[in-house]
């Protein structure tokens, strides 16, 4: 299952990690339909391991190889290359500069944002250039993706947005503090908008999921604003890239806020959640940070949750951005006011619209819903007729349909989106 150079590198972090004698177990570190840029692949070594104290004794140690798929197809339309990419630069570079700021600040570890996956190592395969991440798997320590076809429950969602206020608030102080070394983060570029909306086969997969929605849809205001966005929003989104709001108030993000993005730790039985950490830094880039609030609250939560709690999240989010830039040493109301990221919400609304109802789609699917990478690309390359995700059983559909009829509802009461 493991290639030869991968386990030269596993090789070597057990050497690393003080193991003497040990095995090495496999298997597959993730379900059909739970990623889609690459492969992971669980591996345990198990065996004797030298301590800190000089010690010897019976130990494991839990790692994730990611590797991208070799499938030739999958590289021309999705950009694998550029995509493993960037999370190899967000490991080697962004994080630890993030972590490092943090230190300099003078931040403790409770304060801080590094509420992600320790990398062991990037190992390169000279046969095709490719790179694969070995990094620490959560798993064992307790940690767990909440079940991706519910939807967020409160108390998840507000850690969730806890630390994607420390997150961001990294970048914003860092941007404000040390432009000449933020200036290069600046030059990541969205990858994921660019793959739907100009590679050929999720283009396609994104219109055929928008007709869906439109049928699925209860009120005709609502179908005719969805049917109109499915037919200019390559043009609507371009228009909001060029914006200069996009610059004045663009940090970096994570890019990928959905469900599988998220892993939770426990104490025991999901009780009590201990803490959140954010995993699959493949789509980062530089962008306003309402892209991924609106990205991971209208595709994660339902309209009965942000009918109760909605500036409840949004208050969480911004206490916690605004905490971190003072710490940090900048002034919170300089940077991203309440108001900015309220204006935000409403300027950037459309990119609710565009990611929300297909992120929705995509955890609703039971995994024989949705088609195999491999072969959706294939299809479409043989110019078939196909859809990446097949039509829902009648449960699965109704449920589709209560969430994003609340989801078309609360994004035009808020005023994001408008009714032509």
């Amino acid at each position: 299952m493991l290639p030869d150079y991968l386990k030269d590198g596993i090789h070597k972090i057990a050497k690393t990690e003080g193991f003497i004698d040990y095995g090495i177990e496999m298997k597959a570190g993730s379900n059909h339909g739970d990623n889609f840029f690459g492969v992971l692949i669980a591996v345990t070594l198990s065996g004797t391991r030298r301590q800190q104290n000089g010690d010897i004794q019976s130990d494991e140690l839990h790692l994730l190889c990611k590797t991208p798929p070799t499938n030739e197809l999958q590289e021309k339309d999705i950009s694998l290359t550029v995509t493993f990419n960037r999370e190899i630069f967000m490991y080697t570079k962004i994080l630890p500069a993030f972590v490092q700021f943090q230190r300099e600040r003078g931040l403790n570890e409770a304060d801080s944002f590094v509420s992600f996956p320790k990398m062991f190592a990037c190992e390169k395969n000279e046969e095709n250039g490719l790179c694969s991440l070995i990094m620490e798997d959560l798993r064992p320590k307790n940690f767990q993706m909440w079940p991706k076809e519910q939807t967020v429950p409160l108390e998840h969602e507000l850690f969730v947005m806890r630390e994607l206020g420390k997150f961001h608030a990294v970048s914003f102080t860092m941007k404000d503090q040390k432009p000449n070394d933020f200036r290069e983060f600046k030059q990541l570029k969205d990858i994921l908008y660019n793959v739907i909306s100009k590679k050929k086969p999720f283009k396609s997969a994104l219109q055929k999921l928008m007709d869906r929605v439109v049928d699925t849809l209860e009120k005709p205001e609502h179908k005719k604003l969805m049917q109109n966005f499915r037919d200019s929003f390559t043009e609507r989104m371009d228009k909001l890239k060029s914006d200069p709001y996009c610059d004045e108030f663009g940090i970096l993000t994570h890019g990928d806020c959905w469900n599988n993005n998220f892993m939770y730790q426990y104490s025991n039985e999901k009780k009590p959640l201990n803490s959140v950490y954010i995993i699959d830094w493949q789509l980062s880039h530089y962008s306003p940070p309402v892209i991924d609030l609106l990205y991971n609250i209208f595709s994660g939560t339902d309209r009965e949750l942000r009918t109760q709690h909605y500036e409840t999240l949004l208050k969480t989010y911004h206490t916690s951005l605004s905490e971190t830039i003072k710490k940090l040493g900048s002034d919170p109301d300089k940077l991203y006011s309440y108001d900015n990221l309220t204006m935000q919400m409403k300027k950037y609304g459309e990119y609710a619209l565009l990611y929300g109802p297909w992120i929705v789609a995509l955890r609703l699917a039971k995994g024989k819903d949705i088609m195999n990478v491999d072969e959706y690309i294939e299809s479409i390359a043989r110019n078939e007729n196909v859809e990446m995700i097949g039509i829902f059983d009648d449960e699965t559909q109704a449920e589709f349909s209560r969430v994003v009829n609340g989801l078309l509802t609360d994004l035009v009461d808020y005023g994001y989106v408008k009714c032509e």
